[in-house]
This record gives C-alpha cells, sequence and structure tokens, in this order.
C-alpha cells in the first residue's frame, strides 16, 4: 500500500515531504529508498518519530500491526492516517477507536466515501423509490498487490480475508448513501481465508447484496441501485456514472486517492478536507464480523 498509492501520492504533492520510514526489515527499507538521501530509515516506530519529528505517520503494516505504531505517534502528539481496518481483531479494534478521539488528527484510509460522483448518485438514489441494491467488487488480490509481507492469506496477520479487505470499502459506499444497514445473511468460501463472499443486507427493508471476490481475474467495483424508473450505476473502476433517464457522467480523478488528498487537507486548513474517524472505521468492521458470525466463520 505504501509504494502504490501513498509514495506516490507524496511525490504528487509539493507540499509535502517524506522525511523517514520504518520497517520490520531495515534492510529492505533501505533498499526501497536507495535514492531518497534525505529520508531517515530504520526499523523503529518510536525512533522514526524521535529522529524525524513527523506531522503525520502514515501506518501500512499488515492489519494485526496497525494499533501500536498508530498509538505511539498519536501519544507522541503525531497525526496518524491508518489503512483500513482498524486491526484484525475487533476487540482490539474497539480498544483502539476509543484511544484516538480527543487529540491529535486521526484518518482510516477509507476513500470511495470521497468519490466525486458519489454526491450526484446519492441524490438521484434518494430522488427514486429503490426495489435493491447490488454492489460488486472483485480483484486478484495479492496477485496484482504483490505485497512484500505475504500476510493476505495468513488469518492472524490478516484477520479476515474477502469480507473484511474489500467489503470494508463496499459497506463504506454503502452506509454513505443508504445509512447503516441490518445483516441479513453471509456466505464465505475460498479456504481459511476467505477468497469470496456474499453478504446479504437490509436497509430499512430494501434488500441489498454485495458480492465481493479477492480472486477474480479483472478489477472490479459497482453499485446499482434499481427503482421503479431504471438503474443508477456508480461504476467506480470505469469512473462513470450512468443514471435511469441515460445521463452518463466521468469522473476526473483517481478515486483511490481521495481519503489522502482530503486527510491532508484536513490537517493543512485546506478545503475541501475531511478525515474518516475512527468510529466510523469501527462500525464498517461490526458488520463484517456480524457477516463472519451468520456465515459459521
Amino acid at each position: 500500500m505504501a509504494q502504490r498509492y501513498h509514495l506516490p501520492f507524496l511525490d504528487s504533492r509539493p507540499d509535502l515531504e517524506l522525511v523517514g520510514a520504518c520497517d520490520r526489515n531495515p534492510a529492505r527499507t533501505a533498499e526501497l529508498f536507495a535514492n531518497e538521501p534525505g529520508v531517515w530509515m530504520g526499523g523503529s516506530v518510536h525512533e522514526v518519530l524521535a529522529r524525524t519529528r513527523p506531522d503525520v505517520l502514515a501506518v501500512c503494516t499488515p492489519n494485526n500491526e496497525h494499533v501500536a505504531p498508530a498509538l505511539a505517534a498519536l501519544e507522541a502528539g503525531v497525526a496518524v492516517l491508518c489503512q483500513k481496518p482498524l486491526a484484525a481483531d475487533i476487540d482490539q479494534a474497539r480498544q483502539f477507536a476509543a484511544r484516538t478521539t480527543g487529540g491529535p488528527l486521526f484518518g482510516v484510509n477509507l476513500p470511495y466515501r470521497f468519490h466525486e460522483l458519489l454526491p450526484a448518485f446519492t441524490a438521484a438514489v434518494r430522488a427514486s423509490e429503490i426495489t435493491s441494491i447490488e454492489f460488486g467488487m472483485g480483484n486478484p488480490g495479492d496477485r496484482l498487490w504483490q505485497a512484500f509481507t505475504p500476510w493476505y492469506r495468513d488469518p492472524v496477520l490478516a484477520g479476515g480475508g474477502a469480507l473484511l479487505d474489500l467489503g470494508v470499502h463496499a459497506l463504506d459506499v454503502l452506509v454513505a448513501v443508504f445509512g447503516l444497514p441490518a445483516v441479513r445473511s453471509c456466505a464465505v468460501s475460498g479456504g481459511e481465508v476467505e477468497e469470496q463472499a456474499e453478504l446479504g443486507l437490509s436497509f430499512d427493508g430494501v434488500p441489498a447484496l454485495v458480492r465481493l471476490d479477492r480472486a477474480a481475474r479483472t478489477v472490479t467495483m459497482a453499485i446499482t441501485a434499481h427503482t421503479t424508473e431504471g438503474a443508477h450505476v456508480l461504476d467506480f473502476r470505469r469512473g462513470e456514472l450512468r443514471l435511469a433517464d441515460g445521463t452518463v457522467t466521468v469522473a476526473s480523478a483517481r478515486p483511490e486517492l481521495a481519503a489522502l488528498t482530503a486527510f491532508y487537507n484536513a490537517l493543512n486548513g485546506i478545503e475541501p478536507g475531511a478525515a474518516v474517524p475512527a468510529a466510523d472505521a469501527l462500525a464498517l468492521q461490526e458488520l463484517v464480523v456480524t457477516g463472519y458470525r451468520l456465515a459459521g466463520a
């Protein structure tokens, strides 16, 4: 995640400067930043905080290692941008969320709620009579992302598979548009850390089906709201909003970077800026936990 999103984003913002990096494998960090003489590198979060005195710590570790570095930074007065989910374990996530308020800015990297076409989709949906909702999201998983640490299929390090990994993104969009749902059903498949999941939801009686696939051949992500007038579709992958009346609107920005932009804008007093609070991320993770329980996982 750091190499795929955070580092290119920092390179694109002249107002931001990378001052330090740490990893459980300092040699790997040194290799990654070999051509960055101004970047301090090491294996200790406490040392990187003390030596570089950053304004922000971005936490891009495996899921089970989010909490310790984030709390170390917050206790040092440093803002934190954390990858989702809050933690691999729900009890740890609950405790973590309770400790992120009242101090430095804390945000979770949930980008799709900030998609530039989501307000128009939401307005169309709320002006229509919704009969059902579908959300589909798929990608090749770590076959595409190629994480340096092979943790995606480790139940201890990851805390879950497709439902936790992709489901949090799907649920974040659905909650932003329709509010909190009731979880009605869930099925998972594909191994100890599931590669596929189907989640059945209800939004005030309107049924919704979420299909997630972390072993897909292509990258897909779209939400469809079926209405009495036709379907409203927001295709995140294509960057298109297709309304029931035939109107098509195309996005101009990369949606994966939207939460990073919003967070750093908020930190620097630039509008529009916002940070996804831990409470929001926790509410999504609680829905995921309910899904796992219904699936017998």
